[in-house]
């Protein structure tokens, strides 16, 4: 269903007949811009409980229009009768940050529900729309219709981001998060001038602690942010997203990050495939790692040549097949309850097998 911006009607008049109905989505639309057209200076996001339980953080309108006016400013959006598509859950950041580029651009665009394929069915041109990375895998031969295309949620794999490189669609991986108000810097990934590194916006200030964990200050706090994203600083607003912190392994005093093996193994697994690098207890190792891999068990075997010298500490020991991985509400993959699942399955068959073995001899 289309709004259009642009238009003088009230709210109310304007989209009633869009906002009938019992839907979700489409009443936490009408949710939020009624409070925008409301004029509370206070508004309250929720965050997507990647790594802890989610909350609800409150900023200042105005906050909200310096954060779109810099990503419409730096995508060169400002011209009249943009259209663009709405496909992402309206309960959190991206989606409202969204609404808010709509709103104080008078753009035209076009709501759908939250789904895997969102352009399935659909036969427009857009100017521009958000997805997570599953939504452009299931997408890809539909993004024709898309002029810029904004990514994010959760890293982009390697085998997709070669889908992407050759494509007519401007292609941005976006770095960022709902404590600052969506994201804060992009990277090019498709057409000319492509970026192995991000690049923040002019507004907004980074540094790293001890750990080489990224801190942001914008102007939506009054101090730095601290995160748990290991980066590489290239410049002053340039970086490197390398893993996170949380995910770290110490396998035999030796420190790996999991998301660098990730991308060194994608091109083995088949794509259609998830999968994630994760350790389990090791009495001698104090860490093992191990490839968890989404669905039925496969034949795998990795060439020697991408685990040799150095490297071949990062080779995982086993592999797990997890029928259906764990998911929050924003479809990223929860990897701590997968493993905690895991161990606990592993620790019964070892009772159960040593039950056996002491009641046969």
């Amino acid at each position: 269903m289309w709004i259009d911006f642009s238009s003088k009607k009230t709210l109310n008049d304007s989209y009633s007949n869009f906002f009938k109905g019992n839907f979700h989505w489409k009443n936490a639309i009408f949710s939020f811009l009624k409070k925008w057209y409301n004029n509370e200076s206070i508004l309250s996001v929720s965050t997507s409980g990647t790594t802890g339980s989610p909350k609800i953080i409150y900023f200042k309108k105005k906050h909200f229009f310096e954060r779109a006016i810099k990503t419409v400013e730096f995508l060169k959006l400002k011209k009249r009768g943009v259209r663009g598509l709405l496909c992402l859950s309206p309960d959190f950041i991206a989606a409202k940050m969204f609404l808010v580029r709509a709103m104080i651009f008078k753009w035209k665009i076009y709501c759908v529900p939250p789904s895997s394929n969102p352009l399935i069915n659909i036969k427009e041109h857009f100017d521009i729309t958000s997805m997570v990375p599953m939504q452009v895998f299931f997408s890809l031969k539909y993004l024709k219709y898309i002029k810029i295309l904004l990514i994010g949620g959760c890293p982009i794999s390697n085998f997709l981001e070669r889908k992407l490189k050759n494509i007519s669609t401007i292609c941005y991986a976006t770095y960022g998060m709902t404590e600052t108000l969506g994201h804060v810097a992009l990277r090019k990934i498709s057409g000319s001038n492509k970026f192995t590194f991000y690049k923040s916006f002019q507004d907004i200030h980074l540094s790293v602690d001890k750990r080489n964990c990224l801190k942001i200050l914008s102007p939506c706090s009054r101090n730095f942010l601290q995160t748990n994203d290991i980066v590489h600083m290239r410049s002053n607003d340039t970086f490197y997203w390398k893993g996170r912190y949380d995910n770290v392994i110490n396998s035999g005093g030796i420190k790996i990050i999991p998301e660098l093996i990730e991308k060194k193994i994608s091109s083995f697994i088949p794509f259609h495939k998830r999968f994630f690098i994760s350790s389990i207890p090791n009495k001698i190792l104090g860490e093992e790692i191990v490839l968890v891999i989404e669905g039925d068990p496969f034949p795998l075997k990795f060439p020697e040549i991408i685990f040799n010298g150095k490297n071949k500490f990062h080779k995982p020991k086993k592999i797990f097949f997890f029928s259906n991985f764990i998911e929050n509400s924003l479809g990223k993959v929860r990897r701590k309850e997968i493993m905690n699942k895991l161990i606990q399955k592993i620790q019964i068959f070892i009772f159960v097998l040593y039950f056996f073995i002491e009641k046969n001899f």
